[in-house]
């Protein structure tokens, strides 16, 4: 990726802040962790490697429908042309119409919603604020919502944001209003001089992320990739490493059938198998550590702000950088330790 030009800069560490922001939880590595992006730089670039790759772009043309007929499947653009395809990988983000017309995404059912914008920023001052090892902020339910908020420094660019997962039916239940929960973030930046303080909000920009994977990621002649199959990380919203695995996955897969001559839905279910074994682990189980999102939080940041050996773990798990499944164990058996040793600590 980094002789393609498509990362723009490399993070070695960052904070994470519970509610209170009474505590931190500080991490600096000597080799990077996160790995930063412009997104319209990216997406271009890749778009660039398909297309040099032998891709056809079909620039300002999307699909509006798919027929999976005997022998081939036809996507019906918003052109009014037809595309005819042997199997569809449908990439085409949290509102896929692949998985929509496909009957795969009826059970989508909460969504992440996020405001953020992109900061121009001098690297004298990135480097003030955020040091040239580019040390990210993560603030944990931040005022009170189910999400968290982010100030990401990459080369030339401040990346600032928010995120609420909240259901998608139903959601009169919730009076959150994300621009004013922006806007206090923004202070409570400039307070705890994390960010400059003649940086000005602008105009932000929204988003909408999943909250978990599909039940059924195939079908007939179809595989679901990235946003569209649901892939995210639930605590960090983090998606480009698990669309990027999953179009891998895919691909080979596909190429694998095509081979075959075998394209229905039994022969392409073991593009299922493959990412639950690959990444699917870890999705289910920081699924779980989301149910404790709100009482849980202030005090692991607590605690984690007081023992190194935690705060690697929680902060490599958050970023991607350890697998959660694999770091369970070793997780849960480090809070323990350090938790009991608070509370003898105490009783002394």
């Amino acid at each position: 990726m980094k002789d393609k030009g498509l990362i723009e800069s490399y993070s070695f560490g960052g904070f994470a802040h519970p509610p209170s922001l009474k505590y931190k939880v500080e991490v600096q590595k000597n080799e990077p962790i996160v790995a930063m992006i412009l997104r319209k730089k990216f997406d271009y670039g890749l778009v660039k490697l398909a297309i040099d790759s032998g891709a056809t772009f079909m620039d300002e043309k999307s699909a509006e429908d798919i027929k999976i007929l005997k022998d081939k499947a036809r996507i019906l653009l918003n052109d009014g042309t037809n595309i005819e395809s042997q199997i569809v990988i449908g990439a085409d983000g949290v509102w896929s119409t692949i998985a929509k017309k496909s009957g795969l995404g009826q059970s989508r059912k909460n969504v992440g919603m996020c405001l953020f914008q992109e900061y121009p920023m001098l690297n004298k001052t990135l480097d003030r604020f955020f040091g040239e090892k580019r040390l990210c902020h993560i603030h944990m339910n931040l005022q009170g919502i189910a999400g968290y908020g982010w100030a990401f420094p990459k080369k030339e660019h401040l990346n600032i944001g928010i995120c609420e997962f909240k259901p998608v039916i139903n959601q009169s239940r919730s009076k959150t209003n994300l621009k004013e929960i922006y806007e206090n973030y923004i202070n409570i930046l400039k307070v705890g001089k994390i960010i400059p303080d003649d940086l000005k909000m602008g105009r932000v920009k929204g988003g909408v992320l999943p909250v978990f994977p599909l039940e059924k990621t195939y079908a007939d002649r179809i595989i679901l990739c990235g946003d569209a199959g649901g892939f995210i990380n639930p605590v960090s919203g983090e998606g480009i490493y698990y669309a990027m695995s999953s179009g891998e996955i895919a691909a080979n897969v596909t190429a694998e059938a095509l081979e075959t001559g075998e394209t229905s839905e039994r022969f392409l279910s073991r593009y299922q198998k493959i990412w639950k074994n690959d990444f699917g682990k870890d999705i289910k189980l920081l699924l779980r550590s989301t149910k404790q999102r709100t009482k849980g939080t202030e005090k692991f940041v607590k605690l984690a702000s007081r023992d190194k050996k935690l705060a690697d773990m929680a902060l490599g798990i958050l970023h991607g950088e350890l697998s959660i499944y694999e770091y369970r164990r070793k997780l849960i058996s480090r809070y323990l330790y350090v938790n009991f040793k608070e509370i003898f600590s105490k009783i002394k």
